[in-house]
């Protein structure tokens, strides 16, 4: 009978046996903490008798609940839910203070496993989607009364299961006839959207430990819908400079219903074309239109990515709106940029002017350039090249010089030059210089001063050697007008002219007056 009363008494505790979880670890020093979840174990104090002791103090969320003594091996428990174990105590020999090795343990949990996988990444609406469930209880303890709750999002999708017990370290079998554990599977059809859009699958278990204490687990997955059109854009990825391309748009139209679409492109900078590139398209169920346009490189580079095409339809008040892809292009050929200037651009008649061209190739392959330069009417030529070929890699320059002597009066006009060059497969290229102007300027002429005086004093002169003209009565009118003509210089400053008149009138006199004065002294020595 006693006997009896054992075995049972060790049935009962070991089903109630707690399993304690891994917990956390560490070596304490005198003051020194440990920290499991809201519990704080601090290290309070050592007993340095014959046996070591430690004594600890334990918190939960900052309140103290309780204050132990341990030898090394001891351990005590806090309301089943947290089990404090010294598991070695070590005097000052071992470190340069004493220290304690203790461990905090909270009781083992079932722990489910949900993993939701889909079959692919990217759906259309109307296709089949294939969801399989895995679910696995990976704690150290039982999980029971499980029920799992699956939701969608948009909400089309939803189931609910329920187990009453998932022993720890097993997986969920849905067919136990099976050598292999099959998942949980969930078929559903893609939904029709209006615009691209995420399925979104959510899992939620919900269970209990053999203690009753209440658990629960996430999982989930999702998936990309498509929407009803589908837009994509391609063109030759390797292109030359010198050649023209075609760039398709194919639009498809996989949903349910008839679309009335708007369709709209374009090139980007480095691309030009000579098209609208804007259409109207109507899309049925299941059909694909497709529109194409012509387009020229204008400069080469590598890696460009043409601007994506877009579509767009209206359903009810709003408008929806799909995007293609960006094809990447590859542009290959020289680009000669090239400049022309002159210097000086006012010279006098018979001076130098230089034309000055600059030269670079912008481009990714090397070409042969052939210039042909003409000497304007006007000018004549004194140093450079007219006529030139010769070959510039990418990114190298060239400059040249050509010397002008201006002869024209009326200056020289240089019309723009073409710059003609090709590459190693033959394509033909050209651009153009800019136009040039010389302008000359007039020669400097004599200031009106200096003429007033010559003038003037030539008109003296005749009043010397002729003295009986001062004597003449009343002059006639012509006779005064052919002497205002003699004696004033024609000059477009009058001002000018007269003041340069009085200046020689006065110097006129002097002269006169000294002659009459060497003219008296003679006399009277002779």
């Amino acid at each position: 009978m006693i006997r009896a009363f054992l075995v049972l008494m060790l049935v009962v505790s070991t089903a109630h046996a707690t399993v304690w979880g891994q917990g956390v670890s560490g070596e304490l020093h005198w003051k020194e903490q440990l920290t499991l979840e809201d519990y704080t174990l601090t290290l309070a104090d050592f007993s340095m008798e014959e046996k070591l002791m430690v004594l600890v103090e334990l918190q939960d969320d900052g309140r103290p609940i309780a204050r132990r003594a341990l030898h090394a091996g001891e351990w005590f428990v806090i309301n089943d839910s947290l089990r404090i174990s010294a598991l070695k105590i070590a005097e000052e020999d071992d470190k340069d203070e004493p220290y304690a090795i203790v461990r905090m343990q909270l009781p083992s949990a079932p722990e489910i496993s949900l993993i939701l996988s889909f079959d692919k990444d990217l759906y259309r609406g109307g296709e089949d989607i294939k969801m399989p469930l895995s679910v696995e209880n990976r704690g150290a303890v039982d999980a029971e009364d499980l029920r799992i709750i699956v939701d969608s999002n948009p909400p089309i999708f939803s189931r609910r299961i329920n187990m009453s017990i998932l022993q720890a370290g097993s997986a969920w079998d849905d067919r136990k006839k099976t050598a292999e554990i099959d998942p949980i599977r969930f078929d559903l059809v893609a939904p029709y959207l209006l615009e691209a859009g995420d399925l979104q699958v959510k899992v939620h278990a919900q269970y209990t430990d053999p203690d009753g204490n209440a658990h629960q687990s996430w999982g989930g997955g999702k998936a990309h819908i498509s929407g009803p059109l589908r837009l994509f854009k391609r063109v030759e990825e390797a292109q030359e400079l010198s050649e023209s391309y075609y760039v398709i748009n194919s639009l498809s139209n996989y949903g349910n219903r008839t679309f009335s679409v708007d369709l709209s492109d374009s090139t980007g900078k480095e691309f030009h074309s000579n098209e609208t590139l804007q259409w109207k398209i109507v899309l049925e169920p299941g059909q694909t239109k497709i529109v194409s346009y012509c387009i020229k490189p204008i400069e080469p580079a590598m890696g460009i990515s043409l601007p994506d095409a877009v579509a767009s339809f209206r359903m009810g008040e709003r408008i929806y709106t799909i995007h293609s892809n960006r094809p990447v292009v590859d542009v290959t050929g020289p680009l000669i940029d090239a400049k022309r200037s002159i210097s000086p651009k006012r010279v006098k008649a018979g001076e130098e002017a230089v034309i000055s061209l600059e030269l670079e190739n912008r481009g990714n392959r090397k070409a042969v350039l052939t210039m042909a330069e003409t000497v304007p009417q006007g000018a004549e030529l004194i140093s450079g090249e007219l006529n030139e070929s010769f070959m510039l890699s990418p990114g190298e320059k060239a400059a040249r010089k050509i010397r002008l002597r201006v002869i024209d009066p009326d200056g020289i006009s240089i019309p723009s030059s073409m710059v003609r060059y090709r590459d190693v497969r033959g394509n033909d290229y050209s651009t153009r210089t800019s136009a040039l102007r010389v302008t000359v300027e007039e020669e400097e002429v004599n200031s009106p001063s200096n003429a007033s005086r010559n003038d003037t004093g030539g008109s003296g002169m005749s009043k010397l050697s002729d003295p009986q003209d001062s004597r003449e009565d009343d002059p006639s009118p012509d006779r005064e007008n052919r002497d205002d003509e003699r004696l004033i210089p024609r000059s477009i400053d009058n001002r000018v002219v007269e003041s340069g008149s009085g200046l020689g009138q006065r110097i006129s006199i002097l002269l006169i007056i000294i002659i009459l004065l060497l003219s008296v002294a003679l006399g009277r020595y002779l």
